[in-house]
Parts: C-alpha cells; structure tokens; sequence
C-alpha cells in the first residue's frame, strides 16, 4: 500500500498545473431507506417501522482519492431509550484509486470505517435487503462493515455497457473481481474487545464471461478471533457461491462451514467456539414486460453445540419496482426446535 501511495502522489506532484475545483461540485448526496408495515403473529395488528436509513455523501478530491460518509440510522430497539430514532456511522472512508499505475487500473485501497468483502458483493446480487439480513448477518456470523483496510478491484476490465445497464453494474469484471482486507474484527456497531485482527477475502470469478456474463463463481473467507478479552475462541468463515444474473432472472446458492463467529454468539463458558455450517438458497424472476418481481428465499442454519441449534427460514414475495425504487409485499417465516415465528410485510425501499 505504501508503495502504491508513494507512485500515485508522484503521479499528482507531476501535474503542471493544479486546477482549484470546489469540493460542492465534486460531492454526491444519496439515501437508501427502508421502510415497513409489519406484522407478526399473533398480535392484532402490526406496526410501521424504520428498518434502516442510510444518508451518504461522497466527494471527489482528484482523479485517485476520494471520501465517503454514510449514516446508519435506526430504531433503536434496546434499553431506555427504545422506541428513539438513532443515527450511528456506517461507512466513513478514504478511498484511494490507484488510476496512475497501469497493471493496478482497477484496482483501489480503501481506509476507515468500511465495506468487508463479503456481506457488500452478496448484497450487490441479492438485492432485497428491504426484506431482511443476508445469511451471515442473519445469524450473527458476520457483519457488513468494519474498522480496518480493504484492497479491492475488478478482473481483466469491465463488462459491456449492455450488460452493466440491463443486468448489474456493480463488480463488472470481465473475469471476476476479489477484495481482501484486515478488520478490527466485530464489526462497526461493536466495541473491539481483544487486540486480534481479522483477516477477510473474496475471489470470485467468472468462467463464461463471453456466452454468460452473469454465471459467477466466489469463495470467501475469514480468519481471526471472536471478540473477547481472552482472544483465545477462534472465528473462521470458508463460504462457497454460485450466482447466476441476467435480465429475466438471478439465483444464488451458497454453502457455508465455519467456527464461532465476528462477536461472541457462538462459544461455550470456556471459550471453545462452536462448529456451524448452512446454506442458503436465493431466487427472483422478472415477470416480462411489466414492473412486477417474484422472489423467494431459503435458508438452514445448524450450530453444532451440546445439542444442536438448528433454524430454517423460508421468505419470499412480490415486487413491483419502480424508478430506482421497490415497493416489496413479502413474509417471513422462521422456525427452530421450540419456535415458529411469521411476519408478514409491506415494505418500502427508497433509493435516490
């Protein structure tokens, strides 16, 4: 990285002229919200909800460093102050684009409060985070963001316009993409307890990328400690994906096998941390020549404690999107050993 940072200043310090430009014309301004009328049996009627808020501003310094600030706004569910709007910080980054060196074109560093190389490219495929937590979150394995540094870029140049419009714009490697990065471990809305890192990667390739685009390939990974004083309960993630998009369709099925988890959801009194393992299976259909979608999702988690914690989900429903938005009609059901939970939703996704 200091290499990298050392020939990209070299590059800026060889410009002739330094043109002022004003941070105003350089920033974005942009929001993703969610919100709900949920109901869950058995009550007698449901509740509108804020399920998340993100408010974000980027800002363009040059043609290589850039910033972003994005703010996690919730309802805050816990304590004395239940029921308040709370804002915390999700993203609070430099990115630096390493544009100047040729071999690295599409390539970057990011440093601060950032994505983790998993959670965002499952994200960016699975777009029905208005419903619910991808697999890792939902279980308490992994999370989305984190402290730390992150190296990230696409393989062997970008896709078509084509498909980058009709199908999917984000990660557009010709061959794949991959992102790895050093974490405090917890995530952002945890405070790190131990003096552990945790290292996260994800390859991903894709093997037909002339006759299908959007057949893609991943394996990721995570290796450190779960966050305790000790640092002695091991946390290891080993996930296998298979994504297929294209204009009509996308599917998913990942499997995954590993140890405890980021926090500390999964280890006994001792600090040995529990085996778990999972899959999860994803689908949405674009109804042809409407604005309509039918999505559906499975999933089976099994921690193999003293006696086993095993939990099936089954969600799915309708959406009917419109400009940058979805208005998602869809329900949940959750079941374990001693419980069976069923919400039922009408969720709104605003994107601008």
């Amino acid at each position: 990285m200091l290499i990298a940072l050392a020939l990209c200043t070299q590059a800026i310090a060889q410009e002739t002229e330094i043109k002022p430009t004003s941070l105003i014309q350089n920033t974005t301004i942009s929001g993703n919200w969610y919100l709900a009328y949920t109901y869950n049996e058995p009550k007698d009627l449901g509740v509108f909800n804020l399920k998340r808020g993100y408010f974000t501003l980027q800002t363009k310094l040059n043609d290589i460093f850039s910033v972003r600030y994005t703010q996690d706004i919730t309802l805050d569910d816990e304590g004395t102050d239940a029921g308040n709007v709370e804002i915390r910080m999700k993203y609070l980054f430099m990115k630096m684009q390493l544009t100047p060196i040729e071999v690295l074109k599409n390539t970057y560093f990011v440093f601060g409060l950032t994505q983790r190389p998993w959670i965002d490219f499952e994200q960016s495929i699975n777009r029905y985070r208005v419903q619910g937590k991808m697999f890792g979150e939902r279980y308490d394995i992994i999370g989305s963001a984190d402290f730390g540094i992150l190296y990230e870029g696409i393989l062997g140049g970008k896709l078509d316009e084509n498909y980058q419009n009709n199908v999917n714009n984000k990660y557009p490697g010709k061959y794949g993409s991959f992102g790895i990065g050093i974490f405090n471990g917890p995530g952002y809305h945890a405070i790190e307890l131990n003096s552990n890192k945790t290292l996260e990667g994800r390859l991903t390739l894709r093997p037909l990328s002339t006759a299908m685009p959007g057949l893609q390939l991943t394996y990721a990974f995570a290796y450190g400690k779960n966050n305790t004083p000790d640092s002695k309960t091991d946390f290891t993630i080993n996930t296998f994906f298979l994504s297929s998009e294209s204009k009509l369709h996308t599917f998913t099925a990942q499997y995954y096998k590993g140890v405890g988890d980021s926090e500390n959801a999964y280890s006994d009194i001792n600090g040995l941390a529990y085996e778990n393992d999972g899959f999860s299976l994803f689908g949405e259909f674009n109804i042809p020549k409407t604005k309509l979608s039918l999505f559906a999702r499975y999933d089976q988690f099994v921690s193999h404690q003293a006696t086993d914690l095993k939990e099936e989900a089954l969600l799915g429903g309708v959406a009917y999107k419109f400009l940058k938005n979805k208005l998602v009609l869809d329900f949940d059901q959750t079941k374990t050993e001693t419980t069976d939970k069923n919400i039922y939703e009408l969720a709104l996704e605003i994107n601008f």
